[in-house]
């Protein structure tokens, strides 16, 4: 990818927006070419005009996968199979200038892969012992209950707004939901990734993927922390 490509283009109305990731747009180059074809591709995407999403398997070997309505004539490429598409997770999107450079592929390996997987959400969870994702009504809701169990972060809206999802660290806060709202529940430690791809299957049923920036909005103690830049997250 370019590195001066200016960041309102980057984080503009994502391919997917109004529709649900399709399996059949998803596609891979990675095990013809190296990683500076991969980025030399994107460029050519980019002068061509053509929009396009990065998604990343977090299985060995990690390869990074292209949601592209337009399959590439004069490269070979793989499309992805059901394993993969298990286990597909959202390369972090660009919120500030030097997320570009952070984000710009160089590696394919486990020590670097977090960049690419995990937000600053994300990167919380793993250090917790205790995550829970659920859903929820509105902004106030979340105000509500941050005001008595701390930390919450929105995922976004999906399956055409029909899921609110949020996550939190306190497991007191299911004394605040309805049972049938809690939808998934972390304890002890992560794999990179796996969280995700886990919300991805279980809770969005592989419909829909969770999309993310390098930062997110967050509720603490009854208030309402915006991303600057505003982030495009649905809340």
């Amino acid at each position: 990818m370019n590195e001066n490509i200016e960041i309102e283009a980057i984080i503009e109305a994502p391919l997917t927006e109004g529709k649900l990731v399709q399996r059949n747009d998803l596609l891979t180059i990675d095990p013809y070419y190296d990683i500076s074809d991969y980025n030399e591709a994107l460029h050519a995407l980019e002068n061509n005009g053509i929009k396009y999403r990065e998604y990343v398997s977090v299985m060995t070997p990690y390869n990074f996968y292209l949601e592209l309505k337009e399959k590439p004539i004069m490269m070979n490429y793989n499309m992805i199979d059901s394993t993969q598409w298990k286990y597909l997770v959202s390369k972090v999107q660009p919120l500030k200038q030097n997320d570009e450079v952070k984000l710009y592929r160089r590696t394919n390996k486990q020590s670097n892969v977090t960049d690419y997987v995990n937000n600053d959400a994300f990167n919380r969870s793993m250090k917790e012992d205790y995550t829970i994702i659920f859903h929820y009504a509105n902004k106030e809701e979340l105000i509500r209950l941050s005001r008595a169990f701390g930390l919450i972060y929105p995922l976004g809206k999906y399956i055409n707004g029909s899921k609110h999802l949020a996550m939190a660290f306190n497991a007191q806060i299911k004394n605040g939901l309805q049972t049938n709202n809690v939808l998934l529940e972390k304890k002890g430690k992560q794999k990179v990734g796996h969280l995700e791809a886990e919300i991805n299957y279980k809770v969005l049923r592989n419909q829909d993927k969770i999309e993310k920036w390098s930062m997110t909005p967050k509720f603490k103690d009854g208030r309402y922390f915006p991303t600057s830049p505003m982030s495009p997250l649905k809340v």
